[in-house]
């Protein structure tokens, strides 16, 4: 039997949340500690902003991916590129809105607490993320978008790309990479599904960043399962947790992923 494949969309903060939800998944014991033997478990990125402990939800995610042996993994969102933006570049105009890297950021959620907080090791992590990655025929990625074509032809060279600039790039660059990180709902086209499918594998997409609650026109507490569009091939798990969103976490090994819309 293959190993179970969980998924979790945007935790933004709630460090305490994302620990409920993954003891209810039996992936964590009363200690908080890795409990998911061979089960494998990605995070969709975004674990910043709009939430009280952004800092938490990293430190975790670090320790589980540690205790797991490499099975716990997270992707790169764009809030984990806010963040570093605004520490790199702070009061340095964007040149795109007219406002500094520092006000962008905390436009969209950012907390001073966690900027105070994050070390160079935790940089150092965040830049090593990777935007998108394979698992199983399912390929994940942060945001609704098919702008990641524009980074490179395989998830390596979008990889590579995305963080050197976080790394060394300049602000031009890097609020370009923004940009691209930041786009959403481009996957209601056939044409850029076929494209990202075509270009970095697999048979459906698993994004988050776009909550599903805006969606569908729901109150965020109503929202209990995935959103599938796009013939199938693509799913929402993007539970809007900052708002008010109680969240779930995603069997992609399963043919149906839980209760939720479709479209």
């Amino acid at each position: 039997m293959p190993a179970p494949v969980f998924a979790v969309g945007d935790v933004h903060g709630h460090r305490d949340v994302l620990v409920g939800l993954l003891r209810d998944a039996g992936l964590l014991d009363a200690s908080e500690r890795w409990s998911g033997a061979e089960a494998r478990l990605w995070l969709l990125g975004d674990l910043f902003d709009r939430g009280p402990d952004g800092i938490g939800a990293l430190e975790l995610v670090r320790r589980l991916e540690r205790e797991s042996t490499g099975a716990v993994r997270c992707l790169l969102g764009n809030h984990e590129a806010l963040i570093l933006a605004a520490r790199r570049f702070g009061d340095e105009d964007t040149g795109f809105t007219g406002q500094s890297f520092l006000d962008v950021w905390k436009l969209n959620g950012g907390l001073d607490a966690d900027l105070a907080a994050l070390t160079d090791e935790q940089v150092g992590w965040i830049t090593h993320l990777p935007p998108l990655a394979r698992e199983g025929d399912w390929l994940l990625v942060h945001a609704d978008t098919d702008a990641y074509l524009d980074l490179g032809g395989s998830i390596e060279e979008v990889t590579h790309e995305t963080g050197r600039a976080l790394r060394v790039g300049d602000a031009a660059r890097v609020d370009t990479l923004l940009g691209i990180l930041s786009d959403r709902q481009r996957l209601d086209e056939m044409g850029a599904v076929d494209a990202l499918l075509g270009t970095f594998g697999g048979m459906r997409i698993v994004h988050g960043h776009t909550p599903i609650a805006s969606v569908v026109g729901a109150e965020p507490r109503d929202v209990t399962g995935p959103f599938d569009y796009g013939a199938g091939r693509v799913r929402n798990i993007d539970h809007c947790l900052f708002a008010g969103g109680n969240g779930f976490v995603v069997r992609l090994d399963e043919a149906d992923g839980g209760p939720g819309p479709r479209a």
